[in-house]
């Protein structure tokens, strides 16, 4: 059954072949784990206060496009697209503020949802390692760094058209 539900796309799939789900399915069902996993900051100020606090604790940065215009936000996007990519985190940017709210489920039009870092999975905290588990990353995950690496080093980050529903 769930298999028929799945239906594979070429435009945004993660290679040359397509994938069992499109790229903004992906990025829904990572947001969604990562946000009952408490692994989320959300807005652009407190992603760039976390950010210069613990630079190797954020695994995606995923951001909306900044309306026409807003010239401020969007030096602020790219500096912090620039900060990410010097410091390996991907950046993912979608087509809808809206829909990232919708996502999370937050009707809160005050709230700033440009841009979201998805933490990497808690480790153990008893652990002397300071390496980060990579075998923790659930296939999504995965399969989201997959789409980055494929996309890493162009000048325009392609914009994802997140799912309607």
């Amino acid at each position: 059954m769930y298999n028929e539900s799945v239906v594979p796309v070429k435009v945004e799939s993660f290679s040359g072949m397509a994938a069992k789900s499109p790229i903004g399915q992906c990025i829904k069902t990572v947001l969604r784990r990562a946000c009952v996993e408490k692994r989320l900051t959300i807005g652009l100020l407190p992603a760039i206060q976390y950010l210069s606090n613990n630079c190797n604790g954020a695994l995606f940065c995923v951001t909306t496009e900044a309306s026409p215009g807003d010239s401020a936000t969007h030096m602020q996007e790219v500096l912090l697209q620039a900060f990410c990519v010097e410091n390996d985190i991907y950046c993912i940017k979608v087509d809808s503020e809206s829909k990232l709210k919708k996502i999370l489920g937050c009707c809160k039009t005050s709230v700033d949802f440009s841009c979201i870092l998805v933490h990497y999975p808690y480790t153990d905290p008893f652990s002397d390692s300071q390496e980060i588990d990579l075998t923790s990353l659930t296939d999504m995950e995965k399969d989201l760094i997959d789409y980055c690496e494929n996309n890493w080093g162009h000048s325009q980050i392609p914009v994802v058209k997140l799912p309607e529903k």
